[in-house]
């Protein structure tokens, strides 16, 4: 069955949270590398409060990524910026990560904006990669994480 990509709404916010924190868990191992502290630190704003906040944020755009009725996956932006695009274990390599990017390209294009713009992990650089992002300068370090900038022009 095709992935359903809809609006985001605040009665998500519990299932966004255990999406991003499942898919930080067990999928970016290669970010983490299991160091206790490093994934506490990057989960520390993962929580319901914090998704319910993003979701009321009039400035992103917030989608979730449905299979079955249930949901696997979540998009944000905010203006050329893709701020999260995470989807749950059992969702990647399926296409759900791949129609939650699209639909926030066709967002952005519709906005007139010419580029998006991301930080990417370790774990999704490939996917980005996949998906027609290019780097646009060395990788950077923040919270002990290591960030790829990364762009593609949006038509």
């Amino acid at each position: 069955m095709a992935p359903h990509i809809r609006s985001a709404t605040t009665n998500d916010a519990a299932d966004i949270c255990a999406v991003i924190r499942r898919s930080i868990t067990e999928c970016c191992v290669d970010d983490h590398q299991g160091d206790a502290e490093l994934l506490r630190s990057w989960l520390r704003n993962k929580t319901v409060a914090s998704v319910e906040a993003w979701l009321r944020d009039h400035e992103a755009h917030c989608i979730v990524g449905e299979r079955d009725g249930a949901v696997h996956g979540f998009g944000m932006s905010r203006g050329d910026q893709i701020l999260l695009c995470y989807v749950t274990p059992e969702a990647r390599f399926t296409g759900l990560g791949k129609a939650l990017l699209q639909t926030l390209e066709r967002r952005a294009a519709a906005q007139g904006l010419s580029t998006l713009r991301l930080d990417s992990t370790r774990t999704a650089e490939a996917f980005y990669r996949r998906n027609g992002f290019l780097p646009t300068g060395p990788a950077v370090q923040a919270f002990g994480l290591r960030g790829q900038p990364m762009s593609k022009a949006v038509r």
